[in-house]
């Protein structure tokens, strides 16, 4: 009897590993360019926007090197793009000049806003196709496997841009 049980367990691991190659297949490849932003670009505009929730005269390179879990050199790049297309803008710590904030332009709040509907709307479609029920167990089923992670001594730093312990805002909190 233990076979079988060890014979579950090594099925449904194999598709357990199966199913999130999926899902990372879909994240890789199936997301587009929203307003010819890169995913990374719009996930830096979504950071930078968080950020300026807590801190309105913008983030340090610093601080959202952090926050994204991304080496410096990588943000710099990222950061030269949005903001010469507008959508991001460098400016002096009035508290000290030699500190270099990042925030949004009206243009980024726009785009960042945009690119939230687009978001929920896609999420809509996705609970239209589960149901409400199967869409619930799914978040916490998705929760459960964060949490697991999280205990196994991943990095502690989400990548969706808010940190260890903190919770995305639901639709209501941002207003939509």
């Amino acid at each position: 009897m233990k076979g079988d049980c060890e014979h579950d367990h090594s099925s449904t691991a194999h598709d357990l590993i199966r199913a999130m190659r999926q899902l990372r297949n879909i994240a890789m490849n199936n997301r587009k360019p929203f307003e010819n932003c890169t995913p990374a670009e719009t996930m830096t505009l979504f950071c930078v926007g968080r950020g300026m929730e807590h801190h309105p005269d913008g983030l340090k390179a610093s601080e959202l090197s952090a926050i994204m879990n991304v080496a410096s050199p990588t943000l710099t790049q990222t950061v030269n793009v949005l903001t010469a297309r507008g959508l991001l803008e460098r400016s002096a710590d009035p508290a000290d000049r030699r500190v270099v904030r990042i925030k949004l332009t009206d243009e980024g709040i726009r785009m960042t806003g945009m690119a939230k509907e687009a978001m929920h709307a896609k999420m809509t479609a996705l609970i239209d196709h589960l149901g409400d029920d199967r869409a619930k167990l799914l978040v916490e089923l998705l929760n459960d496997v964060y949490a697991f992670y999280q205990g196994e001594g991943s990095s502690g730093e989400d990548p969706g841009c808010f940190r260890k312990g903190e919770t995305p805002p639901t639709p209501n909190e941002e207003g939509e």
